[in-house]
């Protein structure tokens, strides 16, 4: 089945679903000016869906939406944990969840946005609760620490090829808790997620995009305003407070100052590692919905593509 397909059309024989709006995309895009302009004219409240601006403490790196815009709109799903904390893709749908079911029952119409697709999918899809025998997370653990995450991806790529093609192989991470589901139940990953149950909803997924040399220019002018409104203050602050392995401290933005206050290289260097990161993350986001049928990016550069996704929303709101 194509990855949207479901979302687009599940009925209900109790009545209509209630109804959830995404827009998903790659970094510096403009979903979130775009969600914004949607929450203005249709009443929506926006949930996060972006698996850095989840932590407390970091504002600028992250490009979290400003106070101004947060007074005016309600945010949900942002500053869950400190730097020094991990949090799960299945961490993120149990809360998603939870604040849906609320929204919902007040009547309110939740739009959810952000470019970590595995966030997605585990709100809208579900994952598999299992319980990880404690020597198969220790020996993938040191695997990992000894011979890295591509020893991580070869097994992965052994035992489930098709796993391999569906997640993100570039994140330990995931890969990690893909071969923790596989071994843990001896099935494929495809058949551990088919049982798990998707989310109760009438879902519309808006996936938008920009030509490529268009949004390597808006990410190069996003991290230069970064820098203007103090985003090395801002890394040092929190290094101070929190190692450089807290896992908030190993995200694109960050991690990548680690050198600069150690005095092995320069702010050029350091401005040019985020940005050669932050191109190949926005590669990686464009790939992974790309492999995910079902719904054709719209092109934010084309004129009038905030009115088509208008169109689009008002349409799926009054669809009986």
């Amino acid at each position: 089945m194509p990855f949207f397909e479901a979302d687009h059309n599940e009925s209900s024989s109790e009545g209509l679903l209630p109804p959830l709006i995404a827009i998903l995309g790659p970094t510096a895009c403009g979903k979130s000016e775009v969600a914004m302009s949607l929450a203005r004219c249709f009443g929506c409240e926006i949930l996060n869906s972006d698996s850095r601006q989840i932590y407390r403490e970091m504002e600028i790196g992250t490009a979290k939406p400003g106070r101004m815009d947060r007074q005016e709109i309600p945010h949900h799903l942002l500053d869950l944990v400190s730097p020094d904390e991990t949090f799960s893709a299945g961490e993120f749908a149990r809360q998603g969840r939870l604040v849906l079911a609320k929204l919902w029952a007040s009547g309110g119409l939740p739009l959810l946005v952000g470019g970590t697709g595995f966030y997605y999918e585990a709100l809208t899809r579900g994952l598999p609760d299992i319980n990880v025998d404690k020597n198969i997370r220790h020996r993938l653990q040191e695997m990992l620490e000894l011979d890295g995450t591509f020893a991580l991806v070869d097994e992965l790529r052994r035992i489930d090829p098709a796993a391999a093609l569906s997640i993100d192989i570039s994140n330990p991470r995931r890969v990690m808790r893909a071969l923790e589901i596989i071994h843990a139940t001896g099935r494929p990953l495809s058949e551990a997620r088919a049982e798990v149950s998707p989310l109760h909803a009438r879902i519309l997924p808006i996936v938008v995009d920009f030509p490529r040399d268009m949004l390597c220019e808006r990410m190069e002018q996003r991290i230069q305003n970064m820098l203007t409104m103090g985003l090395r203050d801002e890394v040092k602050r929190l290094n101070e407070l929190y190692d450089w392995s807290a896992p908030g401290m190993r995200t694109i933005g960050y991690a990548e100052w680690r050198s600069y206050f150690q005095g092995e290289t320069d702010l050029d260097d350091t401005v040019e590692q985020i940005n050669i990161h932050t191109r190949q993350y926005a590669k990686r986001q464009v790939t992974w919905f790309k492999r995910r049928p079902g719904v054709e990016p719209i092109d934010l550069s084309e004129p009038g593509a905030e009115s088509r996704i208008k169109f689009m929303v008002r349409n799926f709101l009054t669809a009986k």
